[in-house]
């Protein structure tokens, strides 16, 4: 049936078409022309010069997606990405959009001279931009955006009289802007985001009298705010985001009547008041202000006249900003998306004004001291809203049930809300750390909340076990319940749960071992924090499949055995390996030097015994500091400031702090303190030269301090306290000008402390429990030879002890040899026994008749004396 429909209504529109080219002859002059253009733009061949300047362009380039393939022949005018003239057969286009092609733009560019269109975006082109493309005469339209292109802006940009649109957009252009720009009279789009362009502009720049975008974007433009922005009066997109622009911003930015985008975000050194001026601008659509060092207050009169739909505001100078509308304020704008932050509300209640918001969608009031509880119209004002963030504030009273609105990204945090958990089903991100909740975890939250990507929970008064649901919420990426009550074990079923990266139970009262099976379920899983429990048991079992692990801690519980060596050899991607304050014994597998992104790792107060490793004086991380923020770290920074940061207890100069994600990529660190560690501290430890902190405190460490220490330049804390260290204290450890922690109390080190630096500024604690050293910051003087060549003197004393210790060597061994010679013959040999006692009982005789002999003589001269 449908077939015969097609059928008659086909036959239709053939007899229509016969029927009109009956009537009316012109049509068939117009199909004829129609055939003649398309003859002669098919028989228009391209110019040889530029076919060959095209094939220079290609050389050198590479291209994976073959979109030079068709590039051969003589008709280059059918190439991919070439248009010519119909008439003429001059290039006057070449597009090459996302094409993948990498290598360097040839000289030969600047040789096709009729070109109206260039576009090259979204490659991966490099090197400088030629000198020649000032030869571009006729060039209308240039965009190299999203590339690599790099060096200098060229100067013979300023040639190319009838440009209008210049999309230099996201490469790594450099310098400043030369004033030749100040020739592009036609120019209307600029568009420089995203590079490193310096400088202040170039005051020519103000001839752009056409110029309605200027997109700047991410650079280095610094000064004042530039002047010759005023007289742009067609601008429409004023873009300066993250930049030095210094000052405050000037009362004529109300004189740019058409300007419908302004974006001053993230210029901290941008201050002073905000003119009302701003209220002028009747066709402003979208006002950033954020991340900038703003004082005074922010009225109505600031939008008195505007349109707005995007409004974020934000300063970094501290309390100096004040938002003060009055409280039955009604705006004249419908904001779409609206972002105030670290910034005073006048009043501290919940702002009324935002109730006629009624096509919000995302909403942002952190940090602006509101003190009240959420109103009930709050949960319905806007059928539009997804993103509410309401973090940092006074915020009390209970969460409803289910709100109406369709909320997704929920962020309550640092608050003192009350209550049970809500159950809100749409939600995927939902962030209500630090607050006052209470009671357990519904039972139903995997289910009822399957969606949910982000749930942050920590710092609350949670109690109860995990719910077995929580394996439901296939989408979930971060899992966070922290410092609350929890009791139980570890969950043993993660199936399904493909895309979790980060787990954070710490500071609970967890008990039992971690699930054998927990890591091959977890495929994702970067970032596992299960410290401060009561979790026990061996890890050989454990853990041996979490390849992807970039954080491991387990400090505070009560793990035995060796650590294993799958450590080192299976967590290859491992940068932070926190065992402290557990029950491990046996040595430090030599294994964990495998581990070359490995910079925190923390083996303190356990009974690991033996000697430190000397290879752990190779591990790369901690020997360049490379790519100390690595792609994944980065990433985890996504979830900063605004998504309540990941964050880690830390103990690096004696005092423990919690560092969020991105300080905590800067922390590089080595604690083997109060173990049973013996032998000597490795000379390879000097190789690490980007620590940061190091702790072999509480060992029984002898020998000396390395004399190569002194080549750790960011070592920045140093504790050797409490072992057998000896000797002088390396006079290189005074080029550790870093160091601002230092411990060697309760060693037997010798001789003066190094004066130079900042080793008198230290504490004399530092210093105690070492009876040979002596001078400042220590009371005990140090003697002449001591100042005069300490060194000798102490080689002197070793001498003497090395003399003492041979000399009682000797004589033992002496004594030891000639007893047995003589005694051990005795023994041996009968006759010589028997003459050997045979002359001892003659001597006895003899000495026997000598005595007596002297006794008489004695006598007779006595006698004679009386008489």
């Amino acid at each position: 049936m449908a077939c015969h429909k097609l059928a008659a209504a086909s036959f239709q529109l053939l007899s229509l078409v016969s029927f009109l080219l009956f009537l009316s002859p012109e049509v068939t002059t117009i199909f004829a022309n129609s055939n003649t253009v398309d003859d002669e733009r098919s028989n228009v061949a391209c110019i040889e010069e530029e076919r060959k300047a095209l094939l220079e362009f290609k050389q050198g380039l590479q291209d994976p997606l073959l979109a030079l393939h068709s590039w051969v022949g003589k008709d280059c005018c059918n190439w991919h990405g070439i248009v010519c003239n119909n008439h003429t057969g001059n290039i006057i286009e070449l597009r090459l959009l996302d094409t993948k092609i990498s290598g360097t733009l040839s000289v030969s560019i600047g040789s096709l001279s009729h070109l109206e269109t260039l576009i090259l975006s979204q490659n991966s082109f490099s090197g400088p931009i030629p000198i020649s493309i000032g030869n571009l005469s006729n060039l209308q339209t240039l965009d190299l955006s999203y590339n690599s292109i790099s060096g200098l802006f060229p100067i013979s940009i300023g040639n190319l009289p009838n440009l209008q649109n210049l999309n230099l957009l996201s490469n790594s252009i450099s310098g400043p802007l030369p004033t030749s720009v100040g020739n592009l009279l036609n120019l209307q789009n600029l568009e420089l985001d995203f590079n490193s362009i310096s400088g202040p502009l170039p005051t020519s720049i103000g001839n752009l009298s056409n110029l309605q975008t200027l997109g700047l974007t991410d650079n280095l433009i610094s000064g004042p705010f530039p002047i010759s922005i005023g007289k742009f009066s067609n601008l429409q997109s004023l873009r300066l985001r993250g930049n030095p622009i210094s000052g405050p911003l000037p009362t004529w930015i109300g004189n740019l009547p058409h300007l419908q985008e302004l974006d001053l975000s993230y210029n901290s050194k941008m201050n002073g008041t905000i003119p009302e001026s701003i209220g002028q601008l009747r066709e402003l659509k979208s006002l950033i202000l954020d991340g900038c060092s703003w004082e005074g207050s922010i009225s109505e009169n600031h939008f008195q006249n505007t349109r707005l739909e995007v409004f974020y505001l934000s300063s970094e100078a501290s309390n100096s900003l004040v938002f003060n509308v009055s409280h039955d304020w009604i705006p004249i704008f419908n904001l779409t998306t609206l972002g105030i932050s670290d910034c005073k509300l006048m009043d501290t209640a919940f702002p009324v004004w935002l109730r006629g918001q009624k096509f919000l969608e995302y909403l942002d009031l952190e940090r602006v001291g509101i003190s009240d509880t959420i109103p009930d119209w709050f949960w319905r004002f806007s059928p539009f809203l997804y993103h509410v963030r309401l973090s940092h504030n006074q915020l009390i009273g209970n969460l409803p049930k289910s709100p109406s609105s369709p909320l997704e990204e929920v962020y309550f945090n640092n608050n003192s809300l009350v209550g049970s958990l809500p159950l809100w089903p749409y939600v995927t991100h939902l962030s209500l750390a630090s607050n006052r909740f209470s009671g357990p975890i519904p039972l139903n939250i995997g289910h009822e909340m399957s969606e949910l990507q982000v749930l942050r929970l920590s710092r609350n008064n949670l109690t109860g076990s995990f719910p077995p649901s929580l394996s439901k919420m296939k989408s979930l990426e971060i899992l966070d319940l922290s410092r609350n009550y929890f009791s139980g074990n570890i969950p043993r079923d993660w199936t399904g749960l493909q895309d979790l990266m980060i787990i954070d139970f710490s500071n609970n009262n967890l008990s039992g071992g971690i699930p054998s099976c927990m890591c091959s379920q977890l495929p994702s899983l970067k970032w596992l924090r299960l410290s401060n429990n009561n979790l026990s048991g061996d890890l050989q079992l454990s853990l041996q499949d979490c390849g992807t692990l970039f954080t491991l801690d387990l400090t505070g519980n009560k793990f035995s055995g060796n650590i294993p060596k799958w450590v080192g050899e299976n967590l290859h991607s491992l940068s932070y390996l926190l065992l402290g304050a557990n029950k491990f014994t046996g040595n430090i597998p030599h294994q964990i030097c495998d581990l070359s992104s490995l910079q925190v790792l923390d083996l303190s107060q356990n009974n690991i015994s033996g000697s430190i490793p000397s290879c752990l004086g190779g591990l790369k991380q901690m020997t360049t500091g490379d790519g100390l923020l690595s792609n994944w770290m980065e990433n985890m920074t996504f979830y900063g400031p605004v998504y309540d940061p990941m964050h880690i207890d830390l103990n690096v100069k004696g005092v423990e702090y919690e560092y969020i994600a991105g300080i905590i990529g800067l922390i590089i660190k080595i604690d083997l303190s109060s173990n049973n560690l013996w032998g000597e501290i490795p000379e390879e430890v000097k190789n690490l030269m980007a620590l940061g902190s190091l702790n072999l405190s509480h060992n029984h460490l002898t020998g000396k301090i390395p004399e190569g220490i002194g080549s750790l330049h960011e070592l920045e804390a140093l504790d050797l306290s409490s072992n057998h260290l000896w000797g002088l204290i390396p006079s290189s450890m005074t080029s550790l000008t870093s160091l601002s922690k230092l411990n060697l109390s309760f060693n037997n080190f010798s001789g003066p402390i190094p004066s130079a630096n900042q080793f008198p500024t230290f504490d004399p604690t530092s210093f105690e429990g070492n009876s040979g050293l002596c001078g400042p910051p220590l009371p005990t003087q140090c003697s002449s030879a001591s100042h005069n060549d300490p060194a000798a003197k102490v080689e002197e004393d070793e001498e003497d002890k090395d003399g003492k210790l041979w000399f009682y060597a000797s004589t033992a061994l002496g004594f030891i040899v000639g007893f047995w010679v003589v005694f051990g013959s005795l023994v041996l040999k009968r006759s010589w026994r028997h003459a050997y006692f045979q002359f001892l009982d003659n001597m006895k005789q003899d000495l026997l008749l000598f005595l007596e002999v002297t006794r008489v003589s004695r006598s007779l001269r006595a006698w004679k004396m009386v008489d």
